[in-house]
């Protein structure tokens, strides 16, 4: 099987386990649900084998592919960075002086599974180095989302985050080794990521239920800063970036390919979900609403980054 042919299978796999996960988690069945979702050991193993496979593939990336060159690299840390500063920035003003404003770290980092879903759906035509873009702009920002965790929320370091990052050093630092990268990359594709998925994916919507006294200002931040802090953050500073020649994009990742790609980065779950728990887990009603919202603006984004992935045109192949 082709990688292309492999990436869109491993995106349909996934999007279908967030869809019985939803299913799941509303149905009749859904003790039966929670009480799989709370196996962490389950998850934990998940992340952190996938992350794992990023961290393969970032550091050939590094040694042999486009990241090679600083001036290149340079570019999406950079990018990752004004990605999540810009969300952060209009949450905050949406809620200042409230409750909610603790809410922050919501929308703050993308959600790399499902943004490398849609893309192999979508984006299959593009070069890989658009892809590396992406992919590289992902894990920086959810390995700073990890450190603003560890700075901020100390006493709820969670599972998650540890084997998030942990599977990034460790794929990193490790001696290559085809045959493994080998067995693990369809396994990630195939079984891992549509495993985690379906825990995680399942958001119980009655417990909306008890959202009745939570600020409506959640909703209001959240599908801003996703919809709009996201891709501005991260195309911004792109640009800024480049116009004062700090750094460079490789050839192949034209502005025109940017722009679609750009609606990627506001897709914002695994983390966000974890960060919602972080920050409102005192509160089931501020949470559900902010899981909720989440889940929405996630699946509008998801809508629009196909839409605009699909809209593949000669003049953009050919750039």
């Amino acid at each position: 099987m082709t990688t292309a042919r492999r990436q869109m299978f491993g995106g349909i796999l996934l999007f279908s386990a967030a869809v019985i996960a939803m299913i799941w988690a509303n149905s009749p069945l859904r003790e039966s649900y929670v009480t799989l979702s709370h196996i962490e050991a389950i998850k934990g193993i998940t992340i952190f084998l996938f992350f794992l496979s990023i961290g393969i593939e970032l550091r050939h990336e590094i040694t042999h592919g486009s990241l090679s060159k600083p001036r290149q690299a340079v570019v999406p840390i950079f990018a990752a960075l004004g990605g999540m500063f810009v969300p952060v920035l209009i949450y905050s003003v949406v809620n200042f002086g409230e409750p909610s404003a603790r809410g922050w770290g919501v929308p703050m980092s993308t959600d790399i599974a499902f943004a490398l879903g849609v893309l192999a759906i979508a984006g299959s035509w593009l070069p890989k180095q658009v892809r590396t873009y992406v992919m590289t702009v992902a894990v920086v920002d959810d390995s700073l989302t990890i450190l603003m965790i560890a700075i901020f929320f100390t006493s709820n370091f969670h599972t998650l985050s540890l084997a998030s990052l942990a599977g990034v050093i460790v794929g990193l630092l490790m001696p290559a080794k085809q045959k493994f990268q080998s067995a693990l990359t369809p396994a990630v594709a195939f079984v891992i990521l549509p495993l985690f998925a379906l825990l995680s994916a399942g958001v119980d919507l009655s417990k909306l239920a008890s959202a009745s006294n939570a600020s409506p200002l959640i909703i209001i931040g959240i599908v801003l800063a996703m919809l709009i802090g996201k891709p501005l953050g991260v195309l911004g500073t792109t640009w800024l970036v480049t116009k004062s020649k700090l750094g460079t994009l490789p050839a192949e990742v034209t502005w025109p390919r940017l722009r679609r790609v750009g609606l990627l980065f506001g897709m914002c779950f695994t983390v966000a979900m974890l960060m919602s728990e972080l920050s409102f887990g005192d509160s089931e009603g501020e949470q559900s609403l902010a899981n909720v919202s989440v889940l929405i603006t996630s699946a509008v984004m998801a809508l629009l980054a196909t839409a605009a992935l699909s809209l593949r045109t000669k003049h953009l192949h050919d750039r």
